[in-house]
């Protein structure tokens, strides 16, 4: 019924990646079933996936789910791209080193530093990101 009660009944779901709201003021939630979990991999940062890509996360300012930032990564002197759900099914590069992206693009260059990246998919023909 989307309210959460003391000891209640566990909540069915089938597979998938959620985003998972919950108001404890009422205690309702909801679940949002989303396709993509973005991330980062590369030489700049886990070594092409040795280790987890670095997560982005949905920036709850904006109105919808095309907004995702990440905050304070360390990156390597190198290059990454950004993929979905840890996979290379879907992985965006940068064939022009000017801020759109491209489905299977080039890899990006990385200087050694802690950067704030946001992705923005409002275009879904021209996704974007900046790196500050």
């Amino acid at each position: 019924d989307g309210v959460l009660d003391l000891n209640g009944a566990n909540i069915a779901t089938t597979a998938g990646i959620y985003i998972v709201t919950v108001n404890l003021k009422d205690l309702s939630y909801s679940l949002e079933e989303i396709t993509s979990v973005w991330g980062i991999v590369g030489s700049a940062y886990n070594n092409w996936g040795a280790t987890p890509d670095a997560q982005f996360s949905r920036d709850w300012s904006q109105p919808f789910d095309d907004i995702w930032i990440l905050k304070d990564v360390t990156l390597l002197d190198g290059e990454y791209k950004i993929r979905s759900n840890n996979d290379w099914g879907t992985n965006y590069g940068d064939d022009g080193a000017d801020g759109t992206l491209e489905l299977n693009g080039a890899n990006i260059a990385s200087v050694a530093g802690t950067y704030t990246i946001v992705l923005d998919f409002s275009d879904p023909n021209n996704p974007t990101y900046t790196v500050n």
